[in-house]
């Protein structure tokens, strides 16, 4: 009861709200203006969140970066304030999927080491992402509802689009802030059916950083380069891309400070290279349209760690990451009521991971293996009542070939069933879904595996408008028969429960996890007659099964996740008659905190660096409830020939104090806690010029 008293006290504050009402609850529904690029996503799903580009823009503390705007989304919790990885709807960051122009990519970020308690690098995720704000066109996110062609993902879906560049003249862009300063450069090549964009950007604390500045004895900095030629022809079109990034943190402590956390003892360097690059395309034929790609990707990092008061390299860590990804897909319009996909998906994922702690003999670790996928699937769509119901039918066979295993299979049906009559629509799906298991695989100690994690999920959605506002009610169950397990101290710990490779566990067993829970999402308001909002509330358990038969709350069963936006727009005309705009966005967020097992001493003999919980009592809530209120205010002036915006972030704008991580720290000899950021103000000035 005590949990539900603020979510009630929450959702009563969010339907107080009346406005106009919205035609959809995605992000792309809510009306932000000035946008200088309005593309159409077209969608994959009904299910699909879209979002423009101009939204990262504008909503607080995105940073430019996509996979922070998505944690404005119900069911969506950024696991550390510092990166943005996320959990979706209980599930481990690793169970995301990043795809670029509808193709799978390795992990796109820089800094995969960020918000990690080990401090070592991710399969996903990072300090922010190496696709800049300037090339992405308008995308979207999938939590669920997976269209037949996609697949590899039981978690949430990054569906990001290169936008392409201005087919009738040369423009530029130049943005300069706390985060970075990108300078980009678009328009039509010798052939006017060829428009290329480029952009370029080199982080503002590696500047800092090469001056000699630091913050706090870390000097972190980054640079990336995205790419995009875009051709245009008569029945379809073709793009080209690439994305080339390179990220560092060094980490070098004050000698003069006090010793406050173990941390200080070490140096630590740390460096993440990225590559991809690919090629998709559209084309009418005559049975219907055809469209595919190719797309390689790779990113590897590379960490080293040192005593500060002796020489010599302490340990050592790196991650190395690459991916193929192949799909064609058909499309034919049978008939004005039905249409008809068929196509497949090749994957072929590469991995390789070192690690050695001189502090832990006989944990050096070393794993490397190669794994290929195979997706054939069929699709169809079928339209009912002039549209008002439709059924989505499909089914994908995914075969995996995985190293010193018989090849396996997942048949993986899909079903969707949409509802629509007087401003209600009923939207029911059931999937299932399979993910190649490369964490599993990476840690697999020894253990037979004869699997593929396989999950079954479905959900149920009812939505509608009344007195200005619109509301989509969301259920859904989730259920994993087998994944890949831990025991430790008699607890089963699943891989739902894993970020980061962790030495201390090794999957040598299986067990069964489920995630479950309710969401409700509220929006309205439009920027031309006053405020606009969204809002949502979601509650659910994600668990897995113990020996006993009981089930246990995970690491990322945080319970409840409470968000608010609200913005609004003032417009009007300078002394000289030119446009000018105004302009807020406020951003609160809520939930019940990260998991963690009890925080216990060992014996000084046998202390390592770092000393694991006790998991005798399973995932204890030990970091507390998390909260943060995001601002953003900016002012928009527009010319003849160039758009300028100035904007101020506030990440944290009230200073709230919230724990990240709490642990044993070997030094101080006690439990200590690592503190989430503060108060954080980013300051960036935008021109655009036409």
């Amino acid at each position: 009861m005590l949990m539900l008293r603020p979510l009630l006290t929450a959702l009563s504050c969010l339907l107080s709200v009346v406005a106009l009402a919205q035609d959809t609850l995605t992000f792309g529904g809510i009306d932000l203006p000035g946008a200088e690029v309005r593309a159409t996503y077209r969608r994959v799903s009904p299910l699909a969140q879209a979002f423009t580009i101009e939204e990262v823009r504008r909503l607080p503390a995105t940073f430019f970066d996509p996979a922070r705007l998505i944690a404005l989304l119900p069911g969506t919790v950024q696991t550390n304030d510092q990166a943005n990885h996320l959990s979706v709807r209980g599930n481990t960051p690793n169970a995301n999927l990043w795809r670029l122009n509808g193709l799978a990519v390795v992990n796109p970020n820089h800094t995969s080491n960020a918000g990690t308690f080990y401090d070592t690098p991710t399969l996903t995720g990072g300090g922010t992402n190496a696709l800049s704000a300037q090339v992405l066109d308008n995308s979207a996110f999938l939590a669920a509802g997976l269209p037949a062609r996609y697949g590899n993902v039981t978690g949430g879906t990054f569906d990001l689009r290169l936008r392409p560049g201005n087919h009738d003249r040369r423009q530029h862009q130049v943005q300069a802030g706390f985060i970075g300063f990108d300078a980009a450069t678009e328009g039509p090549t010798a052939n006017p059916d060829i428009s290329y964009l480029v952009n370029a950007r080199y982080s503002f604390t590696g500047l800092l950083a090469n001056l000699g500045v630091g913050f706090g004895g870390e000097a972190i900095g980054f640079y990336d380069l995205n790419a995009h030629l875009h051709w245009e022809t008569d029945r379809g079109e073709v793009s080209l891309f690439t994305v080339l990034g390179r990220s560092t943190n060094d980490y070098t402590p004050d000698p003069e400070d006090e010793i406050t956390e173990q941390k200080q003892l070490f140096n630590i360097d740390f460096q993440n290279d990225l590559v991809i690059g690919g090629a998709s395309f559209r084309q009418e034929i005559r049975p219907g349209t055809l469209t595919g790609g190719l797309a390689y990707s790779e990113f590897e990092t590379e960490r080293f760690q040192t005593f500060v008061d002796e020489t010599g390299e302490e340990s050592t860590a790196s991650l190395f990451h690459s991916r193929l990804s192949t799909y064609a897909d058909l499309e034919r319009i049978v008939s004005q009521r039905v249409t008809l996909n068929v196509g497949a998906e090749f994957l072929r994922d590469g991995a390789e991971h070192t690690a050695f702690y001189l502090d832990r003999p006989g944990t050096a670790m070393y794993s490397n293996l190669v794994t290929a996928s195979l997706a054939p699937y069929l699709s169809t769509e079928i339209l009912f009542r002039d549209g008002d119901d439709a059924l989505d039918l499909g089914v994908r066979l995914a075969a995996y070939a995985l190293p010193n295993r018989e090849a396996l299979a997942a048949f993986e049906p899909r079903v969707r069933y949409r509802h629509r009559w007087k401003g209600q629509r009923v939207l029911l799906t059931a999937e299932r879904v399979s993910q190649t298991p490369l964490l599993g695989i990476l840690l697999e100690g020894g253990g037979v595996r004869d699997f593929v994690p396989v999950s079954n999920q479905a959900s149920v959605a009812y939505g509608r408008s009344f007195g200005g506002v619109s509301a989509l009610l969301t259920g859904y169950f989730q259920y994993t028969d087998r994944e890949f397990a831990a025991e430790q101290d008699g607890f089963l710990i699943s891989a739902n429960n894993f970020l980061e490779i962790d030495p201390y566990f090794a999957f040598t067993t299986s067990t069964s996890t489920r995630r479950y829970g309710v969401e409700l999402e509220v929006s309205g308001g439009s920027r031309a007659t006053g405020w606009y909002y969204r809002g949502s509330t979601s509650v659910y358990r994600a668990e897995s099964e113990q020996t006993d038969g009981s089930w246990a709350k995970d690491r990322y069963s945080s319970d409840y996740a409470v968000k608010l936006t609200l913005g609004r727009e003032w417009a009007g005309r300078d002394k000289r008659d030119r446009e000018r705009t105004y302009g807020l966005n406020l951003a609160v967020i809520t939930y019940g905190g990260e998991r963690t097992g009890r925080i216990v001493d060992v014996p000084a003999a046998l202390r390592p660096y770092f000393v694991p919980p006790d998991y005798s009592q399973g995932f204890i809530n030990s970091n507390g409830a998390y909260f943060r209120p995001d601002l953003r205010l900016y002012r928009t002036k527009v010319r003849a020939r160039t758009t300028r915006t100035l904007a101020l972030d506030l990440q944290n704008v009230a200073g709230v104090s919230n724990t990240a991580a709490t642990y044993y720290d070997s030094y101080l000899n006690r439990a200590n806690e690592r503190e989430a950021l503060g108060l954080i103000p980013v300051l960036s000035y935008r021109i655009l010029w036409r």
